[in-house]
């Protein structure tokens, strides 16, 4: 997927991947209008700068009213630019947010550090249609993952529901932290034996606003775990008799670390509304599912 987005990113090296969201009832599922079905985010960063890169596929229960929502972006935003043809409708915009280090916009939702050309978008937009229209008539098959190793995902339970599992490069626990030093972070975890994780996206049940992203390790040391929660967590208020749980003001969300021999456990509970900060509901959940996770990992 990263590789698609070669006509419009610059330095493809320096951009990694990002935590999914499988966005799938329940989350949201207090607001979330019935011809919604599901919805696909796909996240990308690049290293050093503020930029990002963010492509959303989302799936409605009719045509019409995926046609009525185009309608009401454009209506909002304007004349559409000029661009290349991708699916059935596109729209291009370019948009200045006004602040921070990236402040520009490219609509399909790319933030680059300058506006990029409706050309360069229209490629990846093309490529993300096809793909859709691929699978949405039965062309595209993807052969199922293997499932992973239940200690490295979070027991079944009544305070989560599981959206979705992926395998995938250690860089993106960087991107789910929003730590402020990635590199440093990924050396650590590729010098202890850890090249890939166990991803996991939940919704939190008793708020179904918030989201839980979890990283399953299997380190390469017997005291892999501890290791890690030493070099990250060692010094912090928030460490207690070995795991690791606090609210990250910095980023406004929760933090959970904890892990038992060569296996170490990463959780993250944030709002899944840009922008808002995690509720308290996630500092309730995180204690409970913790306590059991930590039993499964020791048995």
């Amino acid at each position: 997927m990263l590789n698609d987005l070669n006509p419009v990113v610059r330095d493809l090296p320096s951009w990694w991947d990002g935590p999914p969201t499988f966005d799938v009832k329940p989350l949201n599922s207090a607001t979330r209008p019935d011809f919604e079905r599901f919805a696909v985010v796909v996240r990308f960063a690049h290293a050093g700068t503020g930029e990002q890169i963010r492509l959303r596929y989302q799936v409605f229960g009719t045509t019409s009213y995926a046609t009525a929502l185009m309608s009401a972006e454009q209506t909002a935003l304007g004349t559409s630019l000029s661009g290349p043809k991708a699916g059935d409708q596109v729209l291009y915009y370019n948009q200045n947010a006004g602040g921070g280090a990236a402040p520009y916009i490219s609509e399909a939702l790319v933030r680059v550090d300058a506006y990029a050309t409706t050309s360069s978008l229209g490629k990846v937009a093309a490529t993300a249609a096809t793909r859709l229209k691929s699978a949405t008539s039965g062309k595209l098959h993807v052969s199922p993952a293997p499932s992973p190793e239940p200690a490295l995902v979070a027991p079944q339970g009544p305070d989560l529901t599981l959206l979705g599992t992926a395998r995938l490069p250690v860089e993106v626990v960087a991107q789910m932290l929003v730590y402020p030093a990635p590199m440093e972070m990924t050396d650590f975890f590729h010098h202890a034996g850890v090249s890939d994780f166990v991803y996991g996206d939940y919704a939190v049940n008793a708020d179904t606003r918030m989201e839980i992203l979890t990283a399953g390790f299997t380190f390469s040391s017997p005291t892999g775990s501890k290791d890690w929660i030493t070099a990250f967590y060692g010094g912090s208020s928030g460490l207690s008799q070995g795991v690791y749980l606090n609210f990250e003001s910095d980023t406004g969300q929760y933090v959970g670390a904890f892990g038992n021999g060569t296996r170490g456990v990463l959780v993250v509970c944030r709002s899944s509304a840009p922008g808002e900060q995690a509720g308290r509901s996630c500092e309730s959940s995180l204690v409970r599912v913790i306590d059991g996770w930590r039993a499964s990992l020791a048995g």
